[in-house]
């Protein structure tokens, strides 16, 4: 993994240099996106005839991005995240165990739904699922790490556990009134439209079914049911499923956005169980792990035991914490380990953000769970379970309980610990209501998704004809398709915004009393907002010129 992103990261600084070269070199003297079409003379006065467009196939009648006085494109642009782009990974737990919590799993849908949708610009939304089912020896194959995007009431089966006579189908049906979810075809990486397993969901646009809004479609969507491997492994389907995010073969190719901000979600009620390729033995013919298990009522104790130590004699623990064992039991290096080690997933997480902050993009990644910790602000008790089913199945006791009780999750929090990203707190899963803690955790993923601030001080204009004076030029930049689209500005239509020609986005200039909290708090006069009609092709963002004050880095709200 790191070797492909050094990889993707050289490629893409050699089309930077390309590009910025092409800027110095003479665009700055080229008319605004201009194309084949030659009809600028059938044009109002002071429009001009560009490619407009996804394809750029089409010629237009409008407004040039640079007018004269202005300075048009310079050496010093502002690098702006105005695409408002997050990503959602969602882990969700499959096994038996969580049966219990699938109608607060819905319930929080609809909460963070809201809080999303809540942010302004509206955000650029995406949504996929899979499972904390990686598979294991001890269960039925799976296709692991699949994105998943259909209906729960197109799979109602998944709900049942007959062994253990649980039924948990109301779970769905209660929260959940579409038998499927017909999404609408996308275009991908590769610009073939398709179905993806994915939602979708923009300022002008989504891929949901017609009359579903995203809190209905999140409520069918996330639950997975209850027939899932016990044995659940979160953080090696979060690595195989970021993986098939990468894989032109694979239908979740291009799910996740380079530019975008990436939440991942992993909802479990168990312990992390994802064994290091090698060693599946421990689940089969190595017993050093069983403790007094026999075949063929194995647990996930295997697990704890293979993959946690904790400090003191016991029954009550100072600390739990990872630790990485061989085949014989025995502490090892993270290359021996049974069970691939912590670390390996926290240096995946760190690799993701450096990533996502290629050329100072600032996209960030969050981790957020829910498992198996007490109310936030409680430390997690350590200790050997009273009951002894919960000690034989999990090898530890609860790290909550209510009506549900759950180990604590000892090696997914390390993970997320060891990033040394900007994390969320993990929420309970033992809490009768998760609303607030989806709320909290909305609220931080869109801090990054504010408004576009332009980090220097501009001069007066008039906002009330944008299209005759613009004050900015904007430029939409794709390495992958070595281009740079010049951006019109947006036009009153009717009262609302609207673009020109038929591009599928344009700009709307925020000033005084339009400028959004972040932008105002750091004493900046003008900030970007991106009005789009469709998504941007992968790897789009934008680099902005305005016209400046004479002390650019002066006290803008003084001028």
């Amino acid at each position: 993994m790191p070797g492909f992103k050094a990889a993707r990261g050289a490629a893409r600084f050699g089309a930077c240099a390309a590009l910025v070269a092409s800027l110095e070199l003479g665009c700055a003297d080229e008319p605004a996106m201009v194309g084949a079409c030659a009809v600028t003379e059938d044009c109002p006065e002071r429009q001009v005839c560009v490619l407009l467009g996804p394809d750029g196939g089409e010629g237009a009648c409008v407004m040039p991005v640079s007018t004269p006085g202005f300075p048009g494109i310079g050496n010093n642009p502002v690098t702006l995240e105005l695409s408002n782009e997050l990503d959602v990974l969602f882990v969700i737990d499959d096994s038996p165990a969580i049966a219990p919590r699938l109608p607060q799993m819905a319930e929080a849908m609809t909460a963070f739904a809201a809080a999303l949708q809540a942010t302004r610009p509206a955000p650029s939304l995406r949504f996929a699922v899979t499972t904390t089912d990686a598979g294991n020896p001890r269960c039925e194959a799976v296709e692991a790490e699949a994105l998943r995007m259909e209906s729960c009431r197109a799979r109602l089966d998944d709900f049942v556990d007959a062994d253990a006579g649980v039924d948990a189908r109301e779970a769905c049906t209660a929260a959940c009134s579409l038998p499927s979810l017909g999404l609408t075809p996308t275009p991908g990486p590769d610009g073939e439209v398709a179905a993806r397993p994915w939602l979708e969901v923009g300022g002008k646009w989504d891929n949901l079914p017609d009359g579903v809004d995203l809190a209905e479609a999140l409520r069918c969507a996330v639950p997975q049911g209850i027939a899932g491997c016990e044995f659940t492994s979160p953080l090696a389907s979060l690595e195989r499923a970021v993986a098939r995010s990468e894989d032109e073969a694979d239908p979740a190719y291009g799910f996740l956005r380079e530019t975008a901000d990436l939440l991942v979600v992993v909802i479990s009620a168990s312990n992390d169980c994802s064994v290091a390729p090698g060693h599946e033995a421990i689940f089969s013919d190595n017993q050093v792990f069983w403790g007094d298990l026999q075949l063929p009522d194995l647990s996930p104790a295997i697990c704890w035991r293979a993959g946690v130590v904790c400090d003191g004699p016991g029954p009550v623990y100072d600390d739990c914490r990872p630790i990485d064992r061989g085949d014989d039991g025995a502490q090892a290096g993270p290359e021996q380990a049974v069970l691939t080690s912590a670390q390996h997933f926290a240096e995946m997480l760190q690799d993701m953000q450096v990533l996502r902050q290629t050329f100072d993009l600032d996209a960030r990644v969050r981790l957020f769970s829910v498992a198996g910790v007490p109310p936030e602000g409680q430390a997690i008790p350590y200790a050997d379970a009273d009951e002894p089913g919960f000690q034989t199945q999990h090898g530890i006791g609860p790290g909550c309980s209510d009506t549900i009780a759950a180990p604590p999750p000892v090696r997914l929090l390390a993970a997320d610990d060891a990033s040394e990203l900007e994390g969320l707190p993990a929420a309970s899963i033992c809490e009768p209501d998760w609303s607030d803690a989806f709320t909290r955790a909305a609220a931080v993923a869109s801090e990054n998704l504010d408004p576009g601030c332009y980090p220097r001080c501009v001069r007066d204009w008039d906002p009330e004809t944008p299209e005759l004076d613009p004050v900015c030029d904007l430029r939409a930049i794709n390495f992958a398709e070595d281009s740079k689209n010049a951006v019109p500005p947006c036009v009153r239509v009717d009262g609302e915004w609207a673009s020109q020609g038929g591009s599928p986005r344009c700009y709307i200039v925020r000033t005084d009393g339009e400028l959004g909290a972040r932008c105002a708090a750091e004493g900046y006069n003008l900030e970007l907002e991106l009005w789009q009609s469709e998504p941007d092709p992968p790897g789009t963002y934008y680099w902005a010129w305005c016209r400046e004050s004479p002390n650019p880095y002066g006290d803008c709200p003084g001028l």
